[in-house]
């Protein structure tokens, strides 16, 4: 058996007895191969969020719940509403990091709504741009460096989707954080994570070939962007940027924005 077909049955093994009732579902690769494999086991609504109606994820999220048959959950919130929820993470995560505050409002806003819905157990896709090498960032290293950077990421790595699940109650479930797929996830050579194609690199590429005969080829190639671009919540830097200058927080740590990273 290949890596493809080896990938393939240790994912599907990953979510078959694991009872779903909810999913992040941003259109995304990796949380709709999960969601893809999930269907065939549980019967979930899928959730997708947008500020003021402009998502990008909207018309991805809903070809996938076509695709695999689940009712799909569109919560929009207006600026002001937005706003008050970055304060509610801040509260959550100790932290005003501005990549991480807006990438985890969008999922404080889902869990909210899932929360209100009767969720119990939430699917994500954590881990598949850190295990298959999705961050831009991860594309400028060579394959030794990569592959030895990506072992690492285990060891240290955390998501705040659990941290906000945990605050409300939820229970925050990832195939590709399961240990034996992080086991077999770090065996795939990085030449099958990363491949060139037309002067430009992919990454994610085994998972795109592995899953494009069970998600949407839209889905399945679509290029990589970070949840708060799919929402529409980028528009939130500067706002934040504005309402930040000048002021200082007790016990919540601070650092620089990298913008190098996706």
């Amino acid at each position: 058996m290949g890596f493809i077909e080896e990938l393939r049955s240790i994912l599907d093994n990953a979510v078959k007895s694991v009872e779903i009732t909810h999913a992040l579902t941003s259109g995304g690769l990796d949380s709709s191969i999960a969601s893809a494999l999930a269907r065939k086991y549980n019967d979930f609504k899928g959730v997708v969020v947008s500020l003021e109606g402009k998502s990008p994820d909207i018309k991805y999220a809903k070809i996938l719940a076509d695709k695999i048959g689940i009712k799909l959950d569109l919560v929009d919130v207006s600026l002001e509403e937005a706003i008050d929820y970055v304060e509610k993470t801040v509260k959550i995560l100790a932290t005003f990091d501005p990549m991480e505050v807006v990438n985890s409002t969008v999922i404080l806003i889902v869990f909210e709504h899932i929360k209100s819905d009767n969720g119990i157990r939430v699917l994500t896709g954590d881990g598949g741009d850190e295990l298959f090498a999705g961050y831009s960032y991860m594309h400028k290293m060579d394959f030794k460096e990569l592959e030895e950077y990506i072992a690492k990421l285990p060891s240290f790595w955390s998501f705040s989707s659990f941290k906000i699940g945990e605050s409300l109650g939820l229970k925050v479930f990832s195939p590709y954080l399961v240990d034996y797929v992080v086991e077999y996830a770090l065996k795939i050579p990085p030449e099958l994570k990363i491949v060139k194609f037309r002067d430009k690199k992919i990454g994610k590429y085994i998972l795109r070939i592995a899953f494009e005969d069970l998600i949407p080829k839209e889905i399945a190639w679509r290029e990589k962007h970070p949840i708060e671009v799919g929402s529409g919540f980028n528009r939130l830097y500067k706002v934040l940027e504005d309402l930040s200058e000048g002021l200082e927080f007790e016990e919540v740590r601070f650092w620089q924005l990298d913008k190098n990273r996706d």
